[in-house]
């Protein structure tokens, strides 16, 4: 918890310095991935699961599909390729800003340690089952990864 209260300080600072000018806001789904979607051809597409849908930064979204895409593809390199892919498609539609390419592995980050918290805050009703110290472990080893791999360091706690 020490671990997770460190990240969330840094991240606040973070975010309180980024350039809010350029940083698009609308509706963000935050559960955006390919389980929360049937897609029957190019123009028949159908998302669902809103429970987290609200409105904020749009790099949210893109942040949240990319630790996703980090955490269920072990080999980086094809991440990369779809990553890469992904951005392209998005990009054709709605360019990021400097900033916000910028600030996506902070967000990924950001999304990591909010769904830890709904774990935590629903364990009586829904994570008991789960949400172990082992499980946690693990999920703090996949935060880490996401940090080593986009070459991001934590401050320590003084």
């Amino acid at each position: 918890m020490v671990y997770v209260r460190n990240a969330g300080e840094f991240l606040t600072s973070l975010f309180k310095q980024a350039d809010h000018s350029q940083l698009r806001k609308g509706i963000v789904h935050l559960d955006m991935w390919y389980d929360n979607m049937n897609i029957e051809n190019e123009y028949a597409i159908t998302v669902f699961d809103f429970d987290f849908c609200g409105s904020g930064w749009l790099l949210l979204d893109i942040a949240y599909f990319s630790m996703q895409l980090f955490q269920t593809e072990p080999d980086k390199i094809q991440f990369e390729l779809k990553l890469k892919s992904f951005r392209e498609s998005y990009e054709q539609i709605t360019p990021l800003t400097e900033e916000e390419r910028r600030l996506v592995p902070y967000a990924g980050l950001t999304i990591w340690i909010f769904y830890l918290g709904v774990q935590s805050q629903r364990f009586d009703n829904w994570s008991n089952i789960f949400l172990t110290n082992n499980y946690r472990k693990h999920y703090i080893g996949l935060v880490k990864g996401w940090l080593t791999y986009h070459h991001i360091e934590l401050p320590t706690a003084d």
